[in-house]
C-alpha cells in the first residue's frame, strides 16, 4: 500500500506543479534571472549547424529576433545572408 501512496503523492506534487525529490528546479524557480543574449538583432554571425541538421546551411546569417531559451540555452531567429531562408538556432551554434 506504501507504493501506491507514494505514487499518488507524485502525481499530487506535479498537478500543483512541485517537483518530486530529486528533481532540480529550473533557473528561474532558484530565483536567478535566465541569462541575457549574446547578440542582437540586426548582427551578422557565423552559423555552424550540428551533426544531425544536415539539412541547415553553414555560413552567415543576420539576426531578426531574440527567443527565449529552451533547455538551458537562448535561442534566436536567424536569416541566412545567401538566400534569406530562416531558421531558430541555439546560442552555442553562432559565433562572431
Amino acid at each position: 500500500m506504501t507504493g501506491k501512496r507514494q505514487t499518488s503523492d507524485l502525481y499530487k506534487n506535479a498537478a500543483l506543479g512541485r517537483h518530486a525529490v530529486g528533481v532540480p528546479p529550473n533557473r528561474r524557480e532558484r530565483g536567478h534571472p535566465p541569462a541575457a543574449h549574446k547578440f542582437k538583432v540586426g548582427q551578422t554571425l557565423q552559423f555552424a549547424p550540428s551533426i544531425f541538421e544536415s539539412a541547415a546551411r553553414k555560413g552567415s546569417y543576420t539576426v531578426v529576433s531574440l527567443l527565449p531559451p529552451e533547455g538551458g540555452q537562448n535561442q534566436y531567429r536567424l536569416k541566412s545572408d545567401s538566400d534569406g531562408h530562416e531558421r531558430v538556432v541555439h546560442e552555442g551554434q553562432l559565433s562572431v
